[in-house]
């Protein structure tokens, strides 16, 4: 069921195996004054290869935010995780789609301007 050219990978390959993906989202990036970042609080699968931006994005908006609370770490944390939990949120919709695209559907076309990579939507 595979395209020929990934068929033929496979069959060519000694010891083929295969890799489970999964994605995982915390519900909550913040309690008390602890924050959770990056793939600790939202791991997405490679296909919009955003995990380092997601990280980085989550470090600077919190960054700003701290500053913003003049050192009121707890309403920093609560002015900062509903945008990174909407951002997460929709970085894995959006992975999960191009999975299903690529796996199932057989919808994934190359060329594609909605696949292009990114973190906040194709080539953003």
């Amino acid at each position: 069921m595979l395209s020929p050219a990934a068929a033929e990978v496979v069959t060519s390959t000694a010891a083929p195996y295969v890799q489970v993906v999964s994605d995982v989202r915390a519900s909550r990036m913040a309690e008390g004054r602890v924050a959770l970042i990056g793939d600790a609080a939202c791991a997405a699968r490679p296909h919009a290869a955003a995990g380092t931006a997601k990280a980085a994005a989550d470090a600077w908006a919190l960054s700003a935010a701290l500053e913003a609370a003049a050192g009121d770490i707890g309403a920093a944390l609560r002015k900062w995780e509903p945008a990174q939990l909407d951002i997460s949120a929709r970085l894995l919709e959006r992975v999960v789609a191009m999975g299903s695209r690529s796996q199932f559907s057989n919808t994934w076309t190359p060329g594609d301007p909605s696949l292009r990579f990114g973190l906040y939507g194709p080539g953003r």
